[in-house]
This record gives structure tokens, C-alpha cells and sequence, in this order.
């Protein structure tokens, strides 16, 4: 994966330099100090209001050139991660030109989160000559930038820049309490951005990789373990190949884990929404911690835009609003079928619950179904492929169906119905003829024949009679309470003997008149099969148009 991407992403890069990942670089928050080189002092303040960012003078005032020339300087001051901090993890810079410091690490009364002065001394010293790397590869990699490392010119320029710190750093946290800041004191001395270039380039030169401890020349060209999408370390020991001489997973040469370090810095700040970078060539996830991760990766051969099958989503059920017959609808891109999905079947929980945990407030069954499914839909609507959407549609279609009756969602239930039947439909499969099974079902019911009904017909009648009884219930009890039991039965009998015990619930509430149910119950009764259950048409019955009330209505009844 990594060097797929990182072959796309050197042709952008070569193009553009560093601006490609400054164009969208963002600063924190916080209290930026510029130290002019006759040490006067420029003030400029980083804030978030309303999720907009601002950069400002003191006094308010957005100030874009200067914008520009501290993000700049920020990129190449910033540490790796915490635990690739160059001396302390409270000090987040990694070069003497800038300093980072959380404004809490000088006010806190907590004493292991408040720096300590001796710290930041021995930071500065750290700085002069990288003595605080021990290790064989990094004192090998020291030696190859030594002579400059140890020249007296910067030696005294560290000097200086850290007794300008220790003298106004005090005056500086006062300004930032004054303007309410409360993340960030970052300083930046003025210097070219070749300088701040080439201080941070030693840091990345011993730190660009995960452990160094992997390290290893070869035809004078130093490898390592990647830091990008690797998480080996002492507490995942498992990541090893440890029946191999070379027990890193995964090795890469130090200009490549640089271009790495430097596509991921790009794409921590794409938009949320840009699952295809550089262009439509790739897919790809990650998450949004302070250190970017590819989660999802797959390489796209083909884009699907517009289906080449338009999908009819039909009203099957018949469903009504405020008394007009809902209208047919055509799907004809895949866009389209994916916000029909999220919206219908999965009740808008679909889009943000992708990767990740599903929402915690969700209940326990939708999101397991969500968790179940998920893959399926993120393989089809993102990466193009259906192979598993339609088996989906199949296999949990009506689980779909069953959850929104549960909540409650007696519409969204219909809509799920009509769509998971339109989908099977456009799938070329055989589907119910709900009008024609009323019809057949009237037809028997009016005329007692009670021979040759089929599993479809019967488990729809079940629907129905089910549906009829909960209507006759004065209760306050939700109706998706009462549905439990019958979307719970797996068997036949069981079924029965629900229909059975809520008609001797509600038989008060029924005339002796009602010939078609009263024939509904004795059909019922009487069917013998137990060896397949039809959920599909059990909801079907529970969903469309009552037969009882259709008659009603016809014969006046009371």
C-alpha cells in the first residue's frame, strides 16, 4: 500500500514542493511570538471560533502575510508524535529556532505537569551536539552531520536563544493568560526557512523511523522500519517476523520514510469527505487522532458513476401519505442508491458509522446489524464492487424491516420493504404479487377452501390476522411491543400459538359476524407444514393493506 501511494503522490509533490501540504497546513491555537533578530517582539494570536480559524495581531487584526510565514516555520519545528519528543515530552519543537510549549505546562500547580526550568536548560543543551542519542545507528547517523552540528556559530546562537527565553518567557505566558489563550506558547526566531529546513532534517534523521533499533546500512544506504501505519513496539512484540534474520515487518529507505512522513502531513488536512486522493486511482480511510492511520486502502481498476441499470423502487406495499399512494422512484447512480440505503434501511445510521465504533446510543441489535453489514456497503458504494451488497439484501434484508418495527418506525419499515423487494426485483429474482396473493387469499377465505394454501399465502394471512388483533387492543402499549412476540417466533407452531393467545386476548373486541376472519383463524389452525418459515411474507402481511379492513370497508360492517 505504501508505496502505491507513495508512487501518485511523488509526481504531486514534484510538481508542487512543500506547498502541496502548506496549501492546506493549519496552525493550533495559541499565542504565536516572533523574535525579530534585534529581539523586539510581534505578537499574533491563533483561535477556532465557530469551527472558522482566525489569525490576528493583538488587537484583532488578520494579518495574512504573517499567517503564511509562521505556518511555514511551524511545519519544520513540530515533533513526530509524544513519544518521539527530541528531550521532554512537555517541550513539542524539535530545533532551536522555535519553542512549543502548552501554556498550562507554566501555570499548572500539578508538579508533573508544570516544566521545569532545569528542563528547559538541558533541552537547549541536548540541542548543541544530539549527545543524548546513544544508541550504535544513532550515533552512526550523528557522525555523518557531526561537523555541523558542533560548529561554534551555533553553539553560541543556541546560547543566545535560550537566555532570550529564559529572560522574557515569564512576560510572554502573561500576554497569553491576558488574551484567554489556552493551548499554545509558540515562539519562532527570525531566521530563513532553509535554516529551520535544515535543523529539523537532523531530528528527522535519527527519528523518521519507528525504532531505529531496526536500523541498518546497506550500500551506504540506511533502512528502517516505517513509523507509517506501524505500530510495533515493545507492547506488540507479535508484529515480528521472528522465524527471519530481519525480524522488522516492514523496512524502507530513510528519503522514502521522509516522502511517507510528508504524505501523511498532506493528508491529515484533506477534507473529511475525500476518501480518493489524488484522484480516483485509490480509496482510502483513516482516522483522525493526532497521528494519521490508513484504515481502509484498495486500489480502484474501474469508477462507477451512473448505474448501468437504473433500479425502479417500486410501491409494492402500496403505502399512503396523508391519503395520496406514494409514487415510484428511479435509482440511477450509485450516490443515489447509497443515500436511499442510509436513509431508508439504515434510518441515516449508515455514512458516519462506516469505520469506528457505531454510535453507543444506537440499539444493541441495529448496531450489531450495522457492524454485520457495513463491509458490504463501504465495498460496493466506495470502492465499486457489489458482490456482497445483493447477498446483503438477501440475507438481512428483512432484518432491516424487523428493527424499524421494533422502534417503532412503522413507515420506515414499509420503505424498507419496498426497497429490498425492488432491489430483489432488479436483481431478476421471482417476488410476491402482493395485490394478486390479497386477491387469492379473499378468494379462499370468502369461499372456506382451505385446500392447497401455500407456505407465501399462509405466513402473509399470519400477518395479517396479526396485524388485525394488535388494532383491536385499547391499550397504551406500543405497538411495536405487542409485534415482538410474532417477529421473535422461528417456527410455525410457535406462531400458531401467539395467533392463538392474542385472539383470546382481543376475541371480546370481535363480532361474530367477521366470516373471513373467523375462516382466517380456522385456515391457520388447520395448516399442518412446519419446515419452512417465510419471514419475507410475514412481514409483507404485517405491512401491507389489511384484507379485513379492505372488506369492511366494501360490506359496511360494523
Amino acid at each position: 500500500m505504501i508505496y502505491d501511494l507513495l508512487e501518485v503522490f511523488t509526481q504531486a509533490y514534484t510538481e508542487k514542493g512543500d506547498k502541496l501540504i502548506l496549501d492546506n497546513y493549519q496552525l493550533k491555537d495559541g499565542l504565536y511570538v516572533k523574535i525579530n533578530k534585534d529581539e523586539t517582539i510581534e505578537y499574533y494570536l491563533a483561535q477556532t471560533v465557530k469551527k472558522a480559524k482566525t489569525f490576528s495581531t493583538l488587537e484583532g487584526n488578520v494579518n495574512h502575510t504573517m499567517h503564511e510565514w509562521f505556518k511555514e516555520r511551524d511545519y519544520y519545528s513540530g515533533y513526530l508524535n509524544s513519544n518521539k519528543s527530541f528531550y521532554d515530552k512537555k517541550i513539542h519543537n524539535v530545533n532551536y529556532l522555535s519553542l512549543f510549549i502548552k501554556l498550562e505546562s507554566f501555570i499548572t500547580t500539578d508538579p508533573k505537569k508544570l516544566l521545569n526550568p532545569e528542563t528547559l536548560k538541558y533541552h537547549y543543551k541536548a540541542l548543541c551536539d544530539y549527545k543524548k542519542f546513544t544508541k550504535p545507528q544513532e550515533i552512526a547517523l550523528i557522525k555523518t552531520f557531526h561537523a555541523a552540528l558542533t560548529t561554534k556559530k551555533r553553539r553560541k546562537d543556541i546560547l543566545t536563544k535560550y537566555r532570550f527565553v529564559e529572560k522574557h518567557s515569564n512576560d510572554m505566558v502573561a500576554i497569553a493568560q491576558e488574551k484567554g489563550v489556552s493551548n499554545y506558547l509558540k515562539l519562532f526566531f527570525e531566521a530563513d526557512i532553509t535554516e529551520y529546513k535544515k535543523e529539523s532534517n537532523y531530528y528527522y534523521a535519527i527519528k523518521i523511523f519507528n525504532d531505529i533499533g531496526y536500523s541498518q546500512k546497506i550500500d551506504d544506504k540506511m533502512f528502517g522500519l516505517s513509523d507509517s501505519n506501524m505500530g510495533l513496539n515493545a507492547k506488540k512484540p507479535f508484529l515480528e517476523h521472528k522465524t527471519k534474520r530481519t525480524t522488522a515487518p516492514f523496512m524502507i529507505w530513510e528519503e522514502d520514510a521522509l516522502m511517507i512522513k510528508k504524505f501523511f502531513d498532506w493528508l491529515k488536512f484533506q477534507e473529511y469527505p475525500n476518501k480518493y486522493p489524488l484522484g480516483d486511482q485509490f480509496f482510502l480511510n483513516r482516522d483522525f487522532k493526532e497521528k494519521d492511520m490508513v484504515l481502509d486502502f484498495d486500489y480502484l481498476p474501474i469508477k462507477i458513476d451512473r448505474l448501468p441499470n437504473p433500479i425502479t423502487v417500486i410501491n409494492h406495499l402500496g403505502m399512503t401519505t396523508k391519503k395520496i399512494v406514494v409514487d415510484d422512484f428511479r435509482i440511477e447512480s450509485l450516490s443515489h442508491l447509497e443515500a436511499v440505503a442510509d436513509e431508508i434501511l439504515y434510518n441515516h445510521q449508515l455514512i458516519y458509522n462506516y469505520y469506528g465504533d457505531v454510535y453507543n446510543k444506537l440499539d444493541t441489535r441495529f448496531a450489531n446489524l450495522i457492524y454485520m453489514t457495513r463491509d458490504a456497503m463501504v465495498n460496493y458504494f466506495r470502492k465499486y464492487d457489489a458482490r456482497e451488497f445483493y447477498q446483503v439484501i438477501n440475507r438481512y434484508g428483512t432484518h432491516f424491516v424487523t428493527e424499524h418495527l421494533r422502534q417503532d418506525r412503522d413507515y420506515k419499515a414499509k420503505e424498507s420493504m419496498n426497497l429490498i423487494l425492488s432491489l430483489k426485483h432488479h436483481q431478476g429474482e421471482t417476488i410476491m404479487d402482493i395485490k394478486k396473493m390479497q386477491e387469492n387469499v379473499l378468494m379462499k377465505l370468502e369461499t372456506s377452501d382451505y385446500s392447497d394454501i401455500s407456505d407465501t399465502e399462509f405466513f402473509y394471512l399470519c400477518g395479517q390476522v396479526a396485524k388485525y388483533l394488535l388494532t383491536k387492543s385499547k391499550a397504551g402499549k406500543k405497538e411495536a411491543d405487542m409485534l415482538e412476540p410474532f417477529l421473535k417466533a422461528k417456527s410455525v407452531r410457535k406462531l400458531k400459538d401467539e395467533i392463538k393467545f392474542t385472539f383470546f386476548k382481543y376475541k371480546h373486541e370481535i363480532g361474530l359476524n367477521q366470516k373471513n376472519f373467523n375462516n382466517a383463524l380456522s385456515l391457520i389452525t388447520a395448516y399442518e407444514k412446519d419446515d419452512v418459515f417465510n419471514s419475507d411474507s410475514l412481514l409483507v402481511g404485517i405491512l401491507s393493506e389489511n384484507i379485513f379492513y379492505m372488506k369492511k370497508d366494501k360490506e359496511g360492517e360494523e
